[in-house]
């Protein structure tokens, strides 16, 4: 028995060298993170491995690898044994097993990543990374419907946008329906590619859908498609819905507040049943898509006003994310700034520019209404009318700021309010009394002035209910919203 016993031993030390050498030899690229997925090691193979220019200490691990599988280990205590994981457009082989201490509680995850160039597997990997060029070859000349926006492209650190991001890492491992609420221009649409991007559909379609840009009497067709010859004018073939279009993955309905009440009947019947019928077709066709929705209104006080249905609310928000204004979160201008600049000097063909210390402190003490779309639109002004400028100083910026002052005397404005859903800004502005017409102003700008204010008094009138303000303007809810936007800049 003894001999056994020793015999059994010397296996299990044999056994656990070869596993040694095994590890050393296929997987020299690891990495390392604490029970929050911050990164707390990584190795100096790996760290050249995914061309990293500073250090990934102290990252969360999907702001370094968008997809890790470690957020999904630390959080069920399941080792991942021998997956493919897509890499810098490569594929990999990883494993993943948690760590945990003696109280069996998860310490954090250690990582192993096998690369083509450095193990025995490079075979089966050199063939999955031929199918993923042909993939991306092929969706060259595709529609394009896949997340535009990763996690780690959306600047800010302050703890108000990390909470965001967490709660986003979170909710994306669990398929429930999500509703995005913040002001205008606080990024719902970036979140939510990135939400789909770090769900378990990032390889299947990602489709939007603006609600209070198509016109009330098309947005049912294009949301759920219309049935061959289904009316006068219809395509013979019929057409596919947005629904249909986004097959498995995910929808986003952007401005959903905006639907109609009929329409929130049908997509309350998606919800619960799985199911919808095209246009002018009794023929049921089932649905697997996860539904992201996203709105700048008080969907509450709407539920309160019969404006919108209770039951598709509490559908919708089974997971409610609040985006904070960019006013909470001053402390990210800097480095939401230096970004805006390199995309906008680089996409306009500029020379790189950089805010001075002053510039930055005149930014952050701005209350930006329009958040982060009217901070890029500042910015993007600031290098055009300062090609030549290497540095941006407060006096390039100040008359920009001047002439997009903040809106204080609208009720509806109330920064010390967190609500749900938070102002909406673009009511705001169109609830502004605009200045009395100047003398040198062309007859082009004076309609604008008049347009904007029967927009204004319209919205008065309505309290905001830019469906109403339409209906008594004349004019369609796409047709309101356009100018709404216009009004923005």
């Amino acid at each position: 028995m003894a001999s056994a016993q020793f015999a059994s031993a010397e296996v299990r030390e044999h056994f656990l060298s070869f596993l040694q050498r095994s590890f050393e030899t296929f997987y020299q690229d690891t990495i390392a993170v604490d029970r929050h997925g911050i990164v707390n090691w990584i190795s100096d193979d790996y760290y050249q491995f995914l061309g990293l220019t500073e250090s990934p200490i102290g990252k969360h691990i999907t702001d370094v690898i968008p997809g890790s599988y470690m957020p999904q280990v630390l959080a069920t205590g399941e080792p991942v044994m021998l997956d493919l994981l897509s890499i810098r457009n490569q594929w990999v082989l990883v494993s993943v097993i948690p760590l945990q201490n003696e109280a069996g509680e998860i310490e954090g995850a250690f990582g192993f990543v096998a690369t083509d160039s450095r193990s025995g597997m490079k075979p089966l990997l050199e063939k999955y990374n031929l199918l993923q060029r042909e993939v991306r070859t092929a969706n060259r000349f595709g529609d394009g419907r896949s997340a535009r926006y990763q996690l780690s492209q959306i600047a800010g650190q302050s703890s108000a946008m990390r909470q965001v991001k967490e709660q986003i890492r979170q909710t994306a491992r669990f398929d429930v329906s999500v509703l995005l609420t913040g002001e205008t221009g606080t990024g719902k649409e970036l979140f939510a590619h990135a939400l789909h991007e770090l769900s378990l559909r990032a390889d299947k379609p990602f489709v939007s859908i603006n609600v209070a840009a198509i016109p009330e009497t098309l947005i049912e067709a294009e949301f759920f498609g219309v049935a061959p010859g289904a009316f006068t004018g219809a395509k013979k073939e019929g057409r596919p819905g947005k629904l249909e279009i986004a097959e498995d993955g995910t929808l986003f309905l952007d401005e959903i507040g905006d639907m109609p009440l009929a329409l929130q009947s049908k997509l309350l019947r998606v919800l619960q049943e799985r199911e919808y019928e095209r246009v002018g077709s009794n023929q049921v066709q089932r649905t697997d898509v996860r539904i992201v929705a996203a709105t700048s209104r008080n969907l509450m006080e709407m539920v309160e006003a019969g404006e919108f249905r209770a039951d598709l609310y509490y559908r919708i928000s089974a997971m409610p994310i609040h985006l904070p204004p960019l006013r909470e979160r001053l402390e990210d201008i800097e480095a939401l700034s230096e970004r805006i600049l390199d995309e906008c000097n680089l996409r306009l063909g500029l020379m790189t520019k950089t805010l001075t210390q002053g510039a930055v402190e005149l930014l952050r003490g701005y209350a930006w209404p329009g958040n982060v779309r009217e901070l890029y639109n500042v910015l993007e002004r600031t290098s055009i009318l300062n090609e030549a400028a290497i540095y941006i100083d407060e006096a390039a910026l100040r008359p920009l700021l001047a002439d997009a002052s903040p809106v204080v005397s609208d009720p509806l404005y109330r920064p010390e309010s967190r609500q749900e859903n938070g102002p909406v800004t673009e009511i705001q502005r169109a609830l502004t009394v605009p200045k009395p017409a100047s003398p040198g102003l062309s007859l082009k700008q004076r309609l604008r002035i008049a347009e904007q204010e029967a927009i204004h008094e319209a919205l008065q009138h309505t309290g905001g209910n830019r469906s109403e303000a339409a209906r008594l303007l004349g004019i369609s809810r796409a047709s309101l919203y356009q100018k709404l936007g216009r009004s923005e800049v």
